[in-house]
């Protein structure tokens, strides 16, 4: 404010005012109490989210780890201690490696179908057509779909007596009576691994497509220019660019493609004979149908303990993903 000096007026800045320590003592204290009250509401936000993990996740991974070291029985209330000798009795199962062998071949083979129909989608989808939007509806279908109608469809499709798969086959001569498509063991895992590449791919498709939409167009044109051909231009500029993306969806499909149990059980329950039972069909077989609720339990930590590998390989990936961007 104006303040007169032998009749000349003169502007005190307010720098000029001495400072007091206990005013911006307290207001640094009113600031952290803020703070600090802010934090107890998203706390108090975040615990019924961290109940329901706790419930939901936590209490029945220990009690699986809490089982798997018992021989109890389903109906039983309490179970005999019996220490490692669940895990040393499925390890010495030959039974055991048999289902983890049709794991893996249940796993590498719909990845990798998931892998290649999904990147050919999403190239063809990221083209300028007509009806293009139509047609990444229709694709993404399969994904959205509940798993009980895809099962209950392809049921209806493959049967052996009215099945339209084998009306069209017969139709064109590919054979020469129905086929058994679900209720052969030669042929079981075949079909249900195609249902599952159909079911999935589109997952691949919608990650692949986002980062296609991502490239620039200036380098296309200018390999264009340069005289390069289709494969070139995908192996040189498509290919880097969505491989990052790959290897994180590869990751993620392994991780639920090797613990799928729902489309096994709803299609062959791991039949005909064990031509389809996997580790996760295995695992309820010896926990519900066989009620070794300690044995299934052992089984199922051995597929936690391997899911656990994948989980780790996919957060160091994505990690380096992040830091190279």
């Amino acid at each position: 404010m104006p303040v007169p000096n032998n009749g000349v007026l003169h502007l005190v800045k307010k720098d000029n005012f001495p400072k007091n320590p206990n005013i911006e003592r307290l207001a640094a204290v009113r600031k952290l109490h803020a703070q600090k009250k802010d934090n107890y509401i998203g706390i108090a936000f975040l615990i019924p989210a961290l109940l329901l993990m706790l419930v939901l996740i936590v209490y029945p991974l220990v009690n699986a780890f809490y089982l798997s070291f018992h021989r109890q029985m389903i109906y039983e209330i309490k179970g005999v201690f019996i220490g490692f000798n669940n895990y040393i009795r499925i390890l010495k199962d030959s039974a055991f490696w048999d289902a983890f062998k049709l794991s893996v071949i249940w796993t590498f083979s719909t990845i990798t179908g998931q892998v290649l129909i999904g990147v050919v989608a999403a190239l063809i989808l990221h083209e300028d057509f007509k009806g293009r939007s139509l047609a990444r509806a229709f694709v993404m279908l399969p994904f959205f779909m509940p798993t009980v109608a895809v099962t209950l469809m392809w049921k209806w499709l493959l049967n052996e007596q009215y099945g339209a798969v084998n009306y069209i086959l017969m139709a064109l001569g590919l054979i020469n009576e129905p086929v058994s498509w679900l209720g052969s063991s030669d042929l079981a895992l075949f079909s249900i691994i195609m249902i599952g590449i159909w079911r999935f791919f589109p997952f691949v498709t919608i990650n692949v497509l986002a980062r296609l939409q991502t490239i620039q167009q200036e380098l296309y044109e200018a390999a264009s220019v340069d005289g390069a051909n289709a494969w070139q231009k995908f192996w040189n500029i498509t290919f880097p660019a969505i491989k990052s993306v790959l290897a994180v969806v590869i990751l993620l499909r392994s991780l639920f493609m090797f613990n799928k149990v729902d489309i096994i059980m709803l299609l062959t329950r791991g039949g005909p004979g064990t031509s389809t039972l996997t580790l996760p069909v295995q695992a309820y077989s010896y926990a519900f149908e066989g009620m070794q609720i300690g044995r299934g339990s052992a089984n199922a930590v051995i597929q936690f303990l391997i899911v656990l590998t994948f989980i780790i390989i996919y957060l160091r990936v994505t990690k380096k993903a992040q830091e190279g961007a």
